[in-house]
């Protein structure tokens, strides 16, 4: 049986492409007037597969608004972006809205075909509608600077997001910081299959490969890392690394991406910019502050939404100077969170490779990331940055 879809476009050389690189699908041009009316349509016409949008510059707004409403009424239908490259903003437009994949005009010629079918076996493997989410959440923990604190947060948030989770749902640690593969090495697991083989496969990313390919904690958490071995850092292309959170998002209730601020530009604003809240993680030293500044900067002159990103103080001690409030005025963050820890409790866990919620449960740390994990969950705001003066805004200027 040929899968039927419909192509939701201005410019028909869209249909005619999607046509040409998939024949054994048949694509119908689509210009609803409304919501209703492509409702309407879809029911009218006895099965609809799938609905592609064109993202353009000037049909973003419009047909992101058109997919959220759909789903709200049709959340079973598998639904997917079609756009120009050479603009992420697109991309993350259309799967922000709850598009499951994004396919590139003229780029993507050879892989259609393998993109179309992954999507549809998504759709059909989707639970019934009303029993989870639409898309799972995605969280990003990221510094201006890579060093092994990113992964080590981002392991405890994943696994505190975990144990929030429903008895069927499932958590992934996505870990692209530097130093490499610390999140398996914090979590002692052996990795043969990493984050770039996943980008890699991304035309194939499915339960089955999920199930049969990741890594997988004893608590449950799934864990995709970069290899531990690599000298330097590989390069990661963002409109390949945006299509696969998108894909895992469908997989995954709760992914937590963990990224350092030495990646290209494009790639932090598209794990940003695609992410529900993302954690700025610093400490109280000028180092590190001065160059979470720079970047910060940085990310707002290219636009990069940071309205969703929230600040976290990693190690913080008393009457060391730059206090949370400190540095949220200079940093233009509110606090998500103050965490404080004993230096050996840290390394201990590091080196036997466990959670510091089972070697040393009752260090503060645990219950301040599983508050910062709650937080994150229920998507509440930060707090405001409190004004501050003097001597330490002098220090940044």
């Amino acid at each position: 049986m040929r899968t039927q879809a419909l192509v939701v476009a201005d410019d028909p050389a869209i249909q005619n492409w999607l046509q040409t690189v998939a024949p054994g699908a048949e694509f119908s041009l689509a210009r609803p007037s409304s919501v209703e009316d492509l409702v309407e349509r879809i029911h009218a016409s006895g099965r609809i597969d799938v609905v592609f949008f064109e993202f353009s510059t000037g049909s973003a707004a419009t047909h992101a608004g058109i997919i959220e409403r759909l789903l709200e009424r049709v959340p079973d239908i598998a639904v997917a972006g079609v756009g120009e490259e050479g603009d992420p903003a697109l991309m993350l437009a259309a799967m922000r809205a709850g598009a499951r994949d994004f396919f590139i005009l003229r780029r993507d010629d050879a892989n259609v075909a393998a993109l179309l079918g992954r999507l549809l076996r998504r759709a059909a493997a989707a639970p019934a509608p009303g029993s989870v989410r639409k898309q799972g959440r995605l969280f990003g923990v990221m510094s201006a600077l890579p060093y092994d604190g990113i992964a080590f947060l981002a392991e405890h948030v994943a696994l505190a997001c975990a144990e929030r989770m429903g008895k069927n749902e499932r958590t992934l640690l996505l870990d692209v910081a530097i130093p490499a593969g610390a999140a398996s090495i914090f979590l002692n697991l052996n990795q043969p299959y990493g984050v770039l083989d996943a980008i890699n496969d991304g035309s194939r990313c499915d339960a089955t490969l999920v199930d049969t390919a990741f890594a997988r904690h004893p608590s449950g958490l799934y864990v995709l890392s970069l290899p531990e071995d690599i000298i330097t850092r590989p390069p990661i292309d963002a409109e390949e690394l945006v299509r696969l959170l998108g894909v895992l998002r469908t997989l995954f209730a709760c992914v937590v991406v963990a990224f350092d601020g030495h990646l290209p530009s494009d790639v932090l604003r598209g794990v940003i910019g695609l992410a529900d809240r993302t954690v700025f993680l610093t400490d109280q030293s000028i180092l590190k502050s001065r160059h979470s500044k720079y970047l910060l900067r940085s990310l707002r002159l290219d636009d990069c939404p940071l309205d969703r990103v929230g600040l976290v103080v990693d190690n913080y001690r008393k009457r060391v100077g730059l206090e949370p409030q400190n540095l949220s005025e200079l940093l233009d963050l509110p606090v998500a969170a103050t965490l404080s820890t004993q230096p050996s409790n840290r390394i201990q866990a590091m080196n036997q490779g466990e959670p510091m919620f089972t070697c040393v449960p009752k260090d503060e740390y645990c219950a301040g990331v599983r508050q910062l994990a709650q937080a994150l969950i229920a998507g509440e705001a930060t707090a405001a940055p409190a004004p501050q003066s003097g001597l330490l805004g002098r220090l940044f200027n």
